[in-house]
């Protein structure tokens, strides 16, 4: 049995990092392999002073994408932005990050974002700047399961009732609160 044990060995699962332990080596001795990802101390420090992301193995997929204004010498640029899952990493670690960066680290997945999310003809306006248009309200029906939700405009007569005015505004200010804790630029806009 402990034979067995010195041959296992465990392999640290920080970005580049080619290191590996003997199990029995390790302080504590380990007698098996850990589940899940591991990191060695070097990558634990590593990973304390420069951030999770510094031992993670990359862009694993991209979520969305943005434009920001950043201030430089010839007043406000313009930097598109992208929000990107790491491999390895809870959806909680997800964080935007510049074009220019994400093409270093992963220029295949911007090329299939881009593809994936490129249309003709698509209005990133608001809806309330085109004339004869109207919002749909995805309505799930007290009673009756979310099989049973059904798409409706906004000048159906029952949404013009109070109750379900209350339930747009609530809507509308969770979704007002949520856009600007995601999304820091916001609440910068908000206070200034």
């Amino acid at each position: 049995m402990h034979a067995s044990l010195i041959t296992m060995d465990k392999c640290c699962d920080g970005k580049g990092c080619k290191r590996s332990y003997h199990l029995a080596c390790l302080d504590p001795p380990l007698g098996e392999i850990p589940p899940g990802i591991w990191h060695c101390m070097l990558c634990v420090k590593k990973k304390t002073e420069l951030g999770v992301h510094a031992v993670s193995e990359g862009v694993e997929s991209i979520w969305d994408t943005r434009e920001v204004e950043l201030p430089s010498a010839e007043g406000v640029q313009k930097q598109k932005q992208y929000f990107v899952k790491y491999k390895g990493l809870a959806h909680v670690h997800n964080h935007w990050i510049p074009e220019s960066q994400l093409l270093l680290e992963a220029p295949s997945l911007v090329a299939k974002f881009n593809r994936k999310n490129q249309s003709d003809g698509y209005y990133t306006g608001r809806a309330g700047d085109i004339p004869d248009c109207l919002y749909e309200w995805l309505v799930k029906w007290r009673g009756l399961g979310y099989e049973h939700a059904t798409w409706e405009l906004e000048n159906a007569s029952f949404l013009n009732s109070p109750e379900a005015q209350s339930l747009i505004r609530e809507y509308e200010n969770r979704r007002r609160k949520a856009r600007s804790a995601s999304d820091p630029s916001i609440t910068d806009k908000v206070l200034s």
